[in-house]
């Protein structure tokens, strides 16, 4: 069930985004600001699902049960319950251990190839998602569970496990809070949600138009979509909305 609360919002795994080297005005951002948007125009959230997401789903709780447990015996599996930071951020940690003291991420590669890409270096967007959680649940101890599980299948449906002991196919990796990057997230979220509101204003003035009209605007002007755009705060008054699509119209 979409949780109507989170349209438009920021959860932690999309924090990264805002850490590229351009920030929020990068042209990864500005998608999104543009997707954040759509969803509070439509009132629902566009799930987009590749397999390594899908992948990570149906195997976080076996690596809580298989891995984390045993090692954080007072660790708790809450994938489900997010933590709100403000009104338009959150986090939804995997994993908590607050006797420890620490907020726990299961990442679950399933080529042998990302399992070591992973450990030898976190990617940004990992680092960014759990110091995010971490300024939700308050802890100072971030840890990473990366757990090599493999995504094949037998005719029955029952996964063909690598033949791989479980002990070396799991590493964690810590990772210390940092005061400065908590607030830097909360003011990235900001400046980002004032962007979502710009586009947001010009996309609700976009004129619908209907498929043939659509269709003969193409041959009076040049017709681009509106988020392959590279500045998409820059197109008030020449947005038109097609269904759920937005194009902009210039003269050719």
């Amino acid at each position: 069930m979409m949780n109507l609360e989170k349209l438009g919002g920021v959860g932690a795994s999309e924090v990264g985004k805002l850490f590229t080297k351009e920030g929020v005005k990068s042209k990864t951002a500005m998608t999104m600001a543009f997707e954040k948007a759509k969803e509070l125009i439509f009132g629902y959230k566009k799930n987009i699902t590749t397999i390594a997401m899908q992948h990570g789903l149906f195997n976080e709780e076996e690596a809580f049960y298989e891995v984390v447990k045993p090692c954080f015996p007072n660790s708790t599996f809450r994938s489900s319950d997010s933590v709100w930071i403000n009104d338009n951020l959150w986090a939804t940690p995997d994993v908590t251990d607050d006797v420890e003291g620490i907020t726990l991420d299961i990442k679950c590669p399933y080529t042998i190839r990302t399992f070591f890409k992973n450990i030898d270096k976190l990617p940004a967007t990992y680092i960014a998602q759990n110091q995010c959680q971490m300024l939700a649940t308050g802890h100072r101890k971030g840890m990473f569970c990366i757990y090599l599980t493999s995504n094949q299948i037998d005719e029955f449906g029952n996964k063909i496990e690598y033949e791989i002991d479980i002990n070396k196919r799991h590493r964690f990796i810590p990772l210390d809070y940092q005061e400065e990057y908590g607030q830097e997230i909360v003011l990235r979220v900001d400046d980002f949600l004032s962007n979502r509101d710009i586009i947001l204003g010009h996309l609700s003035k976009a004129n619908e138009l209907s498929d043939l009209e659509l269709f003969d605007l193409h041959l009076n002007s040049k017709v681009t979509r509106f988020q392959d755009k590279s500045n998409l705060l820059a197109w008030e008054g020449k947005i038109v909305r097609n269904g759920t699509d937005y194009y902009v119209k210039e003269n050719k």
